[in-house]
């Protein structure tokens, strides 16, 4: 019996997923911690990022810092303002010690990216078991889902000098999978925050 073969995955056969909310950069255009934004619908922004990602996980943690209480575990980058390959890095290492097979990664500062948008990467995932990031106007490298078997891969992109994910993928196989723009839409200044309100 092949358990590889895509059409017998189900919700309680599929390997395990962590969700991941990035949150490791510094806000020095927005000047606070964009996680304690309040969304549309009345909750912090890391808030709404957690839920979103609550329906399609077995598990969410928070990679980076931020200044404000939540309910998950956080990883903490090992190096600070390293970039965003860091805190993956960082997750793939945390999930493949736990027995995850991948992590579902979104930042913190999407507010329109909603659980419906995501569901599309996890389904490819679950089917081909790789790479697999968002596209809208261009790819989104922080809306995607990362094999664990990339850990090492990307703690050594996470070490290097240039640390783009962008020209990392480019040397790797991965798949797109279209979004609506306004779903990877990112909040990086107060003129952002007010568009989304």
């Amino acid at each position: 019996m092949n358990f590889s073969d895509p059409e017998r995955l189900t919700p309680r056969s599929s390997p395990r997923l962590l969700g991941v909310v990035l949150c490791g950069g510094q806000s020095l255009r927005m000047g606070r911690d964009k996680a304690s934004l309040v969304h549309a619908d009345g909750t912090s922004f890391l808030q709404h990022a957690i839920d979103r990602l609550c329906d399609l996980c077995d598990d969410v943690v928070v990679s980076g810092h931020t200044s404000i209480n939540h309910s998950v575990k956080t990883i903490e980058d090992p190096v600070a303002h390293r970039g965003p390959a860091t805190g993956i890095a960082a997750a793939l290492q945390y999930a493949d010690r736990h027995g995850f097979a991948a992590c579902l990664v979104t930042p913190v500062d999407m507010p329109r990216l909603t659980a419906d948008h995501l569901s599309g990467l996890v389904d490819h995932w679950q089917k081909a078991d790789e790479i697999t990031v968002a596209e809208s106007d261009r790819v989104q490298p922080l809306v995607g889902v990362y094999p664990v078997r990339f850990a090492d891969p990307l703690q050594r992109l996470a070490q290097s000098e240039s640390r783009s994910l962008f020209r990392w993928l480019e040397s790797h196989d991965h798949r797109r999978v279209p979004l609506p723009a306004s779903g990877c839409h990112n909040v990086n200044t107060p003129e952002d925050l007010t568009d989304v309100r």
